[in-house]
Parts: C-alpha cells; sequence; structure tokens
C-alpha cells in the first residue's frame, strides 16, 4: 500500500512541477523573452523528466506516447500539461520564427498527445478539441 501512494505522491509532484514550468513559460514569453523561456523551459523538463525539448522531438510518434506513460509515468493529467507547455514553446518560437522545423515537430507532438488524450478521455474537452483544430490549422499551413 505504501508504495502506491508513493507513486501517487511522485506523479502528483510532477503534476506540480510541470505546471510551475508553464507559468514560468507563459510569463517569461509574454515578457518578449522567448529565448529565454525555451532554455529555462528545456532545463527544467530535463530536470524534473529527464527529458529536454531535443529529446522530446526525437522520440519517434510511435513511441512517443508509450514513453511518456511507461518510461516517464505521466498520466493523463500531466500529459495534457505537458502537451500545454508543448504548445506554448511551439507557438514561441513559431511567432518568432527561431526554428521552423522544431516548431512543427513540437506542434505533431502536441497534435499526438491531444488526441491519445481524445481517445482515452471519458470527458470531453472544448478547449482541447480548440487546441488540436488550431494545431491541425497551423500544420496544414506550413505544408
Amino acid at each position: 500500500m505504501e508504495k502506491r501512494d508513493y507513486l501517487i505522491d511522485q506523479i502528483e509532484q510532477l503534476g506540480q512541477a510541470l505546471a510551475q514550468i508553464f507559468s514560468k513559460l507563459f510569463r517569461q514569453s509574454n515578457q518578449g523573452k522567448v529565448p529565454e523561456a525555451i532554455e529555462m523551459t528545456s532545463r527544467s523538463l530535463k530536470t524534473e523528466l529527464d527529458l529536454d525539448l531535443a529529446e522530446i522531438s526525437s522520440i519517434p510518434p510511435g513511441d512517443f506516447i508509450i514513453t511518456l506513460q511507461k518510461v516517464k509515468k505521466l498520466n493523463h493529467t500531466n500529459l495534457e500539461l505537458l502537451a500545454d507547455i508543448l504548445l506554448q514553446v511551439a507557438d514561441a518560437t513559431f511567432i518568432d520564427d527561431l526554428k521552423s522545423d522544431e516548431s512543427f515537430n513540437l506542434y505533431s507532438k502536441c497534435l499526438e498527445i491531444y488526441n491519445h488524450l481524445n481517445e482515452r478521455d471519458l470527458t470531453y474537452s472544448f478547449e482541447r478539441e480548440s487546441k488540436i483544430a488550431r494545431i491541425q490549422n497551423i500544420l496544414l499551413q506550413t505544408n
């Protein structure tokens, strides 16, 4: 029983860390510090998940969700937080045209997570559907 409680605590702590990363990223992006925000996000993800933005981009699509769930132990809530973080980074790099290939890859990863959540989640999310439609629109425009 204690082992399960410990795992639940670890997952909740990870969710809190992801929420803090998202908050810092959003705040710095709004201040016009996009490169600093992206670097801070990558470092924080490396610290919390042992997975930085470059590694996230390099995971093949078929293994992406499995890696996040089985290896990194992310639950649905944490997956959604990670997708929101990746979406913020993708938007920031896309708007500033820093690395369009990286933006495209991150948008694809976000879409994969959101679609997975839609398939598995019993609750319909208008916000998630809106994000999916927006990402699909961006991906169609860039091709």
